[in-house]
């Protein structure tokens, strides 16, 4: 399908195209790889406020004794696998005086973090959906046995209430069958400090966990692919696990889940019967950028091709939502993300990110020969970056601002960088003068943080993206991370997102990011 077609076509075509890429998805169905991971001790919680959200985890024993314990009604047992896994749990039980004249019920907790094993139904006062939170009650009917619990968990920590036991209760075994398509981490490169090795080796883990049989954003929530979190995954994979067959199922799949306009979704299921109902712009401008570099790293032109006007597609479709005093049309179907701050005037980082688009669609059209192509997007680009600087640049201090309020904030200024808005040396001058001011929009999360170090890459100011690095996803470490958070706040306050701590991700694809440039320590502007 020619490019000028495309948009003509997809009514009709639409439909067979995006069955024909959910096959191509399914051909690249992966094989997970499975490891056998025994407790590492037992723990007790304790209250701190000093710990990150008021809960410690403290170690009373080894697990290896945990045969030779007893558990009645009303015990509860905290045990600690000493890393981040995401698997199926298998208990062997049996009762000390091998007479089962009842079921036995057990409450079952699976925790990324100690404080999730404080939780209490009562307690939840999440906008997202209570099943999310990884509580299971089952019965035991045949003791001595065994019960795979059939749901897949993403945690560290486990917690058992016995409800309600015929006898004294042993668990002869807990065994944690732990998946992922690449259940290693590899080795940090020797030339990084301690805590630069930990970061890294951090960083795979939470890429690690988040390998399944699609790259998801976090493997207790939401699980899913989301396009925003797979660029980013991509950019690490590239330089760490390299598994591109992954990479490139989770592009058909993102295909196969085009609305009915040839829009790509924000995110998207496995299961071919599972619709998705988000669609976020900003994210489906990232696939341009995606498919170049993807096809650049793994060396694929065909990829490169087939989806050249899918990508070219998500460009036109932007082109409706923009206006030339630098402001979206929008009809309030759509979500404009950036960051989660609900404050965060966007406008001015969405025209950034579309100019972004255009830069990496010019440079698509140039590797695939269409040079007309490539004339026509950098016109485009040129005639927008003018707007973007006219309207929205202060031209006493270089910032750019953003909406009806003029309002400051970091995303602006780094897509401001990372489209080429502001050159290298504004780029600087921006970042600089805007951290003296009051009242600025700050980056709330790790993805925002990611593009800053990128930002700062570009505008050749590589030991502020290391400074960042250590300082920001250090501090995770220093709370006792072993794989990063989806939201972090270095200033010591514990970020709630959608209402419930319990629901945030504390394994979470867009954290992982760290490793891109510590892999590359001292070429960082290769990376950018």
């Amino acid at each position: 399908m020619e490019m000028n077609h495309f948009n003509q076509n997809w009514e009709s075509e639409g439909p067979a195209l995006r069955v024909k890429w959910h096959e191509k998805a399914d051909a690249l169905f992966p094989e997970l790889q499975h490891k056998s991971v025994q407790a590492d001790s037992l723990l007790e919680l304790i209250d701190d406020p000093v710990a990150w959200q008021g809960v410690r985890a403290v170690r009373t024993e080894e697990a290896s004794g945990l045969s030779l314990r007893e558990w009645k009604k009303g015990d509860s047992l905290f045990l600690d696998f000493g890393e981040h896994h995401v698997g199926y749990f298998t208990f062997s039980m049996h009762l000390a005086d091998g007479c089962c004249g009842s079921p036995a019920a057990l409450r079952v907790l699976a925790a990324e973090l100690p404080f999730e094993l404080a939780y209490k139904a009562e307690n939840f006062r999440g906008g997202l959906s209570q099943a999310w939170i990884q509580e299971e009650f089952i019965k035991i009917d045949v003791l001595p046995g065994s019960i795979r619990l059939p749901r897949r968990y993403a945690c560290r920590y486990l917690r058992i209430d016995v409800i309600a036991t015929p006898g004294a209760l042993i668990f002869d075994q807990i065994e944690f069958d732990t998946v992922s398509t690449a259940n290693y981490l590899p080795p940090a490169p020797e030339y990084l400090s301690a805590l630069e090795k930990e970061i890294y080796t951090t960083g795979c883990r939470t890429l690690r966990d988040c390998m399944q049989t699609c790259f998801e954003d976090g493997p207790k929530r939401d699980r899913r692919l989301w396009l925003g979190d797979l660029y980013l995954e991509a950019k690490v994979n590239a330089v760490t696990y390299r598994n591109f067959r992954l990479v490139e199922r989770c592009i058909y799949l993102l295909a196969a889940n085009c609305s009915e306009n040839g829009m790509l979704p924000a995110c998207a299921f496995e299961h071919s019967g599972m619709r998705t109902r988000c669609f976020i712009p900003d994210y489906s401008l990232l696939f341009p950028a995606l498919l170049l570099e993807h096809g650049k790293a793994f060396g694929n032109r065909e990829i490169m091709e087939e989806f050249y006007p899918l990508a070219v597609h998500q460009a036109n479709l932007f082109q409706d939502f923009l206006q030339e005093d630098c402001t979206l049309r929008n009809t309030g179907s759509y979500w404009f993300f950036v960051d989660h701050d609900a404050k965060l005037e966007k406008e001015t980082s969405e025209f950034c990110i579309y100019l972004f688009a255009l830069r990496n669609l010019a440079e698509l059209a140039h590797l695939l020969n269409r040079e007309d192509d490539k004339a026509e997007f950098l016109g485009n680009y040129s005639h927008w970056r003018g707007i973007v600087r006219r309207e929205a640049m202060d031209p006493d201090t270089g910032i750019l601002l953003s909406g009806k309020d003029r309002q400051i904030s970091e995303a602006s200024q780094i897509w401001g960088v990372l489209s080429g808005v502001l050159d290298a040396g504004e780029g600087r001058r921006a970042l600089a003068e805007m951290k003296k001011l009051p009242d600025v929009i700050r980056s709330r999360n790790p993805y925002q943080l990611h593009y800053l170090l990128e930002a700062y890459c570009v505008c050749g100011q590589e030991e502020k993206a290391y400074d960042l690095i250590r300082d920001y996803w250090g501090g995770m470490i220093r709370l006792g991370a072993d794989t990063f958070w989806e939201v972090f706040d270095p200033d010591g306050i514990a970020p709630v997102l959608y209402g419930d701590p319990c629901l945030v991700s504390a394994c979470h694809a867009w954290s992982c990011t760290p490793c891109l440039f510590l892999q590359k320590k001292g070429s960082a502007p290769e990376i950018c």
